[in-house]
């Protein structure tokens, strides 16, 4: 079975061989770090770099220059903002799920685990509607490695564009106008706003679905909803492979010692199902301790709470709604970096 399908075996294979030099499963040469424990500290460790692509993009920078760049998009990001949105996510929610009432089968990607945060984050930073459907298109071709790089120079030209002629208003885009790299900065919010919450909405759906005790319990008990959006972020988060460090000096994780200059992948999602910290990984369990689906130290997601707040609401939402919700299809996966559904197809009703 490949990666993309099922990356469980690979995750089991590389903690067993700790840190170690492989080949990724995009063909690239890499020292792969994959234990819990290994990870955390690869996170927070001087010797590795997060720069690895010029350009400025704040996923991409160290201190000083990333101290710099996150301090005002945290602010428009806070906690407080994000929770004050809680009502208008409600209601997008609520509008899209209205159309699965008449269906007898929808495909959960287009239909809801998509529109909702690319409306949500859409709206957040200013992006007008007319707009949103280039935006998707974007977003689409710049997660996948054959578009990538022709679509990221098209998405930084519609960013420029969309700050050069939009209006002052109640948004982040207007918070951060005067910021530097401000374009590099909205194509990261526009891209990784929305795309962490497809997968979650998408991966955790049909983890529930598969699990019908889970799914039951979260029926009768919503309260327990928050506990199981951490559980699903950890049991199928979208950074399946990881994140790419380079080895600024010999850096050594693990006992092992990575030379310096080498390019270091950090697997999220192998940490995630280590049994040294979760026991039974593969197993949905509430309760456990935190994951490092959001990172860990400098770089901690800045949207994490925002990721959260939409998970709670789309699962809550579509459990009351659709309590009887089932798999119609068997889903297929999309074959690139961020681990997600490219279909995923199931009746509403019985």
């Amino acid at each position: 079975m490949s990666f993309f399908a099922d990356p469980t075996p690979y995750f089991d294979k590389w903690r067993e061989q700790g840190p170690a030099l492989i080949e990724t499963p995009d063909g690239q040469r890499s020292w792969m770090i994959s234990r819990y424990d290994d990870v955390v500290q690869a996170l927070s460790h001087p010797g590795l770099s997060s720069a690895v692509i010029p350009g400025g993009m704040l996923n991409h920078t160290d201190p000083p220059e990333h101290t710099r760049l996150r301090k005002p998009i945290a602010k428009a990001f806070s906690t407080r903002r994000m929770e004050a949105l809680r009502p208008r996510i409600e209601r997008i929610a609520n509008d899209l799920l209205d159309a699965w009432e008449t269906e007898d089968e929808v495909d959960v990607i287009t239909t809801f685990a998509h529109p909702l945060p690319i409306t949500v984050i859409c709206e957040l930073l200013g992006v007008p509607e007319r707009d949103r459907d280039e935006v998707r298109t974007l977003t689409a071709e710049l997660l996948a490695p054959e578009t990538m790089a022709e679509a990221f120079g098209r998405f930084a030209l519609y960013a420029q564009r969309l700050v050069d002629t939009k209006e002052p208003g109640d948004d982040a885009i207007t918070e951060l106008r005067d910021e530097p790299n401000l374009v590099q900065t909205l194509v990261l919010l526009i891209t990784a706003g929305h795309e962490t919450t497809v997968q979650l909405i998408g991966n955790g759906l049909l983890a529930l679905l598969r699990d019908p005790a889970m799914k039951r319990k979260l029926i009768d008990d919503p309260i327990l909803i928050p506990d199981a959006v951490e559980e699903l972020l950890r049991y199928d988060g979208p950074f399946a492979t990881g994140l790419t460090r380079v080895a600024i000096s010999d850096v050594e994780i693990g006992g092992v010692t990575i030379p310096r200059s080498s390019q270091v992948t950090v697997s999220l999602g192998a940490a995630n199902r280590d049994p040294s910290r979760f026991p039974d990984p593969d197993v949905l369990q509430l309760g456990r301790d935190p994951h490092v689906v959001f990172g860990h130290g400098i770089h901690y997601c800045v949207g994490a709470r925002l990721a959260r707040i939409e998970g709670e609401i789309a699962f809550g939402t579509l459990l009351r709604r659709f309590p009887e919700l089932a798999l119609a299809a068997e889903p297929e996966w999309r074959e690139t970096f961020i681990r997600g559904l490219a279909s995923f197809r199931v009746r509403p009703k019985p």
